[in-house]
């Protein structure tokens, strides 16, 4: 990866990605470029070089969804399957592909069970969301040393998709409680991607209402903010939001710039 890309180091042997427009639409059902989608999501497996890309069907709502080695596929998948024989899967991607169709890296079906986030413990694991405006929000347990030197429990990771809804449903407090359950200890750290900063993202006043007024600006909100705070009162014990906004910064796919045009961006955390 190249020091120019938004890829940073978590505790706990965490990475996060945010992709840009220059890595293509991820997103296989809207945007400009979709059809290829499978191709950019190939591209960004090999690049961080894990064998699994899950993500879920995202409904701005508030489920964290947890990949265990049984949830996963045979093979290098870009959305994990669970091991059913049949009907509607539960695993964090869900996602199956018509039975008529051979199974081919990278040629997948959208998602069909609703979540808006995954965490793991799994190495080869990425967690991915898709967004265009919306807050990817990367969390990383740190390490926990089990019995002094001798014993070090590894870390765990988490991404979520918040946009206000999602703020609102408690999103980002589920996220920390699902990686806090997936070990006996260690600090949460969290990482708030691109997303419609104050600068630019305007609301009307019932969202302004919903969050009691918090981090107003005239018709502007800061999520970024907002998020910050819920992270904090939730656990998290630092949390960096980046200076990247969407919606002004050509860099990123924006729904508010771009409407039905617009691709999806993705945040994929993973461990080493």
């Amino acid at each position: 990866m190249s020091a120019s890309e938004l890829s940073f180091e978590l505790p706990g042997g965490g990475r996060v990605l945010f992709t840009e427009r220059s890595h293509g639409n991820m997103s296989s059902v809207t945007g400009d470029g979709s059809k290829q989608a499978h191709v950019s999501r190939e591209h960004l497996r090999a690049r961080i070089g894990v064998r699994h890309l899950v993500r879920g069907h995202q409904v701005h709502g508030a489920v964290v969804r947890t990949v265990a080695e049984g949830d996963l596929a045979r093979g290098d998948l870009e959305d994990a399957r669970s091991s059913e024989p049949a009907g509607r899967s539960k695993a964090a991607g869900g996602a199956r592909a018509p039975a008529a169709t051979p199974r081919t890296r990278g040629a997948r079906v959208a998602p069909t069970v609703d979540a808006d986030g995954h965490a793991t413990s799994l190495r080869g694991v990425g967690a991915m969301v898709l967004t265009a405006d919306c807050l990817p929000v990367a969390l990383a347990r740190s390490q926990h040393r089990a019995n002094g030197a001798e014993g070090c429990e590894q870390g765990a990771v988490a991404m979520l998709h918040a946009g206000w809804r999602g703020l609102l449903a408690g999103v980002l407090e589920e996220g920390v409680r699902a990686v806090g359950a997936l070990g006996r200890g260690g600090d949460v750290f969290a990482i708030v991607g691109p997303r419609a900063g104050a600068c630019c993202y305007e609301v009307g006043e019932e969202v302004h209402a919903a969050f009691t007024g918090a981090h107003r600006d005239g018709r502007r909100i800061d999520l970024g903010a907002i998020a910050r705070d819920r992270l904090l009162a939730a656990g998290v014990a630092e949390v960096q939001v980046l200076e990247a906004c969407t919606i002004c910064d050509a860099r990123f796919f924006s729904h508010r710039r771009e409407g039905a045009r617009a691709g999806r961006q993705a945040g994929v955390a993973w461990l080493t």
